[in-house]
């Protein structure tokens, strides 16, 4: 199929069918799967779908449809139906218009050829490893899974504003989930590399950082309910920026009241020691593309400047709102587009983990948790169960604890309960982050 004709071909019977502006966004993926267990190479799958969202306007009356596209003449259908929807919708005050120029920013190392037209006899040679290096390294763990996906993408999108363009892209991830056991008792923890490209992928580390945190995590002990001192690894603290501040800086968020940072532009709102960036054109990272869900071309803008908020995420709809320009942010989903981030930076502090682990007098690391993403953004309120961690008392590591939980608000423990940020950060899915020292806050133990 050509998908730019396609594109074309639904714009312009979404005008002759009465519609007062028209977007076609359309995604082709070819993907590869491949997952491997301690009986050895169990499931390769392979697939390819075509995906159409059309978001539609008559007048003040606006409607977004996706379907899958089974063909050319299929966007003909699609379109009728969405001015179906369309004129019965109620009225959007709030609505202007849809974005009047498309654009493309030039993005480095999205594009793999080794994802593109893969071999798999390589991929699977890359899982066969993935299970037998970690006894290799210690004879009480295991591998009990090994999974990788790879993933090509072409886009195209245009609207009845501006012609069509396209990107390409590809993405890759491995997935490694490790198993270890002494003495009767079991615990568990699995790591991951995603990213558009092979480049930075180095297996050996994924695997042994896995067994590394995996035997660390045995024989765990509760420890005593109160204030302590807390190292937030990479992992850990992405996954609360992700589940906190990144909802606090959505404009749409802001525009709904749900936002504690909403009125906050210029103002100070976290530690002097956190700057945060948002950058959809990094070389090489999950969330990096030419152009957002919306044909605005991607960017590099700080979102908080050693502490003060200097800007919000917007789409195309919350900025006419705002009376601001699209930050390239736009996402799209199934029923909506809104603004989200792309790829979160935080810039690194001067200390290592090491010297900051010496300085612990009383506190805990934190490897892994489960439930922050039930926090709740509205109130900044930080809630997250422990599921690898390590106690630590003045400077020396005592033993391993899980099941305890950590709270407060997000907004207290990363500003004047901030000490500092690593020097050393990691590259977490679609963030790159250093680790996080706070000098106090709440652990529910026993």
């Amino acid at each position: 199929m050509d998908l730019h004709r396609i594109v074309e071909r639904g714009l312009k019977k979404a005008e002759m069918l009465g519609g007062s502006e028209a977007e076609i966004f359309i995604v082709r993926e070819l993907s590869t799967s491949i997952l491997g267990t301690r009986k050895g190479l169990e499931n390769i799958e392979c697939g390819e779908s075509t995906t159409v969202s059309i978001r539609l306007a008559i007048g003040k009356r606006t409607t977004l449809q996706t379907s899958v596209l089974s063909g050319e003449e299929h966007i003909d259908r699609i379109v009728e139906d969405a001015i179906k929807v369309a004129r019965v919708a109620p009225e959007d005050r709030d609505w202007v218009s849809l974005p009047k120029s498309l654009g493309k920013t030039p993005v480095y190392d999205i594009v793999d050829d080794r994802v593109r037209e893969p071999d798999l006899e390589m991929f699977i040679e890359l899982i066969k490893r993935g299970l037998e290096g970690s006894r290799e390294i210690d004879r009480r763990v295991y591998t009990s899974e090994a999974k990788l996906s790879l993933s090509h993408f072409v886009r195209v999108i245009g609207n009845t504003n501006y012609s069509p363009i396209e990107s390409e892209k590809t993405m890759f991830s491995y997935v490694v989930m490790i198993k270890a056991a002494e003495n009767g008792e079991e615990t568990g923890y699995h790591n991951y590399y995603i990213a558009p490209t092979l480049n930075e992928f180095r297996l050996d580390k994924v695997v042994e950082d896995a067994v590394r945190i995996a035997l660390a995590s045995l024989k765990a002990k509760p420890i005593e309910t109160g204030k302590y001192q807390v190292l937030l690894t990479p992992r850990v603290f992405s996954s609360i920026l992700s589940s906190l501040i990144v909802p606090a800086v959505r404009a749409d968020m802001v525009i709904k009241n749900r936002s504690p940072l909403k009125n906050k532009l210029y103002s100070e709102v976290l530690s002097e020691k956190l700057t945060i960036i948002d950058d959809g054109a990094a070389p090489n990272m999950p969330s990096s593309s030419e152009f957002d869900d919306e044909g605005i071309a991607t960017s590099r803008k700080t979102l908080i400047d050693r502490g003060v908020l200097v800007s919000y995420l917007y789409d195309t709809y919350t900025a006419n709102i705002d009376g601001r320009a699209s930050t390239g942010n736009a996402r799209r989903t199934s029923s909506m587009v809104y603004p989200d981030a792309t790829n979160v930076i935080v810039l690194p502090g001067a200390q290592s983990l090491d010297s900051l682990t010496r300085d612990v007098r009383r506190g805990v690391i934190v490897y892994g948790t489960i439930g922050e993403w039930l926090s709740n953004p509205v109130s900044g309120y930080l809630n997250a169960t422990v599921t690898n961690g390590v106690y630590i008392e003045n400077g020396e590591e005592r033993h391993a604890i899980k099941g305890i939980v950590v709270s407060g608000n997000i907004y207290e423990v990363l500003g004047r309960e901030l000490v500092t940020v690593t020097k050393e950060y990691e590259n977490v899915g679609s963030m790159m982050v250093p680790s996080a020292f706070v000098e106090r806050i709440s652990v529910a133990g026993k």
